[in-house]
């Protein structure tokens, strides 16, 4: 029984330092190692809405009167561009925007009107490229404003008139795009299209309006927001699709790494007893020692690799010591066995963690063959016949 407690606490104390070692890192990664990221990689978008102000033509641009648009048309194509630190993957994107908009002349009067499309980004750290600017569909020249952080245009709009203004650019960003229309004024035919390729998970950031239709293909997926009418401005976006958060998941997988220590250990004592050769006293912690370093190795490989090359190259790699091993300490046990043992204790527990929608069910399946193969042995003569000679010594040794 000691052997057993001493393995227990060897594969709890190895797996424990690993999963908080993981747990600390994604603090990190949600702190300093972000910051990091943006600095290098971009940064998450936030679009405002243009602005539009107007005075009747003639009068001092004193006291300008706020206009909605009378139409928003945005397109926005991504394409993921995941960024690795660590275990940690950051969801980057490059991406294109286009948007069109018209503004209205509702009054009897001409009016003078300025436009300002506000361009709020970090533009060396979103790498801003390919700005155009289009007014009724002619190139229109760059004004960027004293602190260059905004289009400008200034211009008439005759009455009954309407200006199409056009503006495109390429960025790249991280995590999410939001486009925040104008909470103080109405909102008029906007539409918003996202569409994303190389994801296909997504959510919304904070205080952002869902999206009307979603349609998912093979390469990717596309948002729209359709409004005819807005009484007031609302943020629309989208929290750009992420990789399987691989940190995560090495941290469950170790916490619950006990577990398929103990059937490991219980199964190892049944060869044992099959084969009148239980494990020696030091042999238990090695089998525990083994078998938690397997964490460990998946832990620190998907550092530099990936978890899907980490895990088989450690899962393999010591599997391979565990099966060669036991063959030598039990060589009348086909090596299948040794395999079999392995693979139920270590890799159907982690494909439980990956797959987390279906965990409940990866248990169940495993633990109804476990007991399916329990009752489909107990009908052969050969394991009858052991059980009863395992019993008779053991009532002889009672009496």
């Amino acid at each position: 029984m000691l052997p057993i407690v001493a393995g227990f606490f060897i594969v709890l104390t190895l797996t424990l330092i690993i999963s908080e070692q993981v747990e600390s890192r994604d603090d990190f990664a949600n702190s300093e190692l972000a910051s990091g990221v943006e600095e290098r990689w971009g940064a998450p978008v936030d679009q405002p809405a243009p602005s539009v102000r107007a005075v009747p033509s003639g009068t001092v641009f004193t006291s300008l009167e706020a206009m909605p648009l009378s139409r928003q048309h945005v397109t926005v194509d991504a394409k993921m561009n995941y960024r690795k630190r660590g275990l940690r993957y950051f969801s980057g994107f490059d991406f294109d925007f286009t948007g069109q908009y018209a503004v209205a002349n509702p009054h009897p009067h001409d009016i003078d009107v300025a436009f300002v499309f506000p361009i709020e980004m970090n533009k060396a750290q979103v790498l801003m490229s390919d700005l155009q600017f289009l007014i009724d569909g002619q190139p229109s020249p760059l004004e960027m404003g004293d602190e260059r952080n905004r289009l400008v245009w200034t211009g008439r709009i005759a009455k009954g008139e309407t200006r199409q203004f056009t503006i495109r650019y390429r960025a790249r960003g991280l995590d999410s795009f939001m486009y925040r229309l104008d909470p103080s004024l109405p909102a008029n035919d906007v539409k918003l299209h996202v569409g994303v390729v190389g994801g296909d998970n997504f959510d919304y950031p904070a205080g952002v309006l869902s999206a009307s239709a979603v349609s998912q293909s093979k390469d990717g997926i596309g948002l729209d927001w359709n409004f005819s009418t807005l009484e007031s401005g609302v943020n629309l976006g989208v929290q750009l699709p992420s990789l399987k958060t691989w940190d995560t998941i090495i941290s469950t997988m170790s916490r619950r790494a006990w577990f398929p220590f103990l059937g490991l250990v219980a199964l190892l004592m049944a060869l044992g007893v099959k084969h009148r050769r239980p494990l020696a006293f030091y042999e238990t912690p090695l089998v525990a020692g083994l078998f938690g370093m397997t964490f460990v190795l998946i832990a620190y490989l998907s550092a530099f690799l990936t978890f899907e090359a980490a895990w088989p190259l450690s899962v393999i790699g010591l599997g391979a010591i565990f099966v060669t091993w036991l063959s030598r300490l039990m060589p009348e046990e086909p090596k299948k066995t040794f395999i079999a043992l392995w693979v139920a204790t270590m890799a159907v527990p982690t494909l439980a963690v990956v797959a987390q929608g279906y965990t409940g069910l990866i248990y169940t399946v495993e633990l109804l063959a476990g007991l399916i193969g329990a009752l489909a042995l107990s009908t052969r003569k050969s394991v009858r016949g052991w059980l009863d000679d395992s019993s008779a010594r053991q009532a002889g040794v009672t009496s």
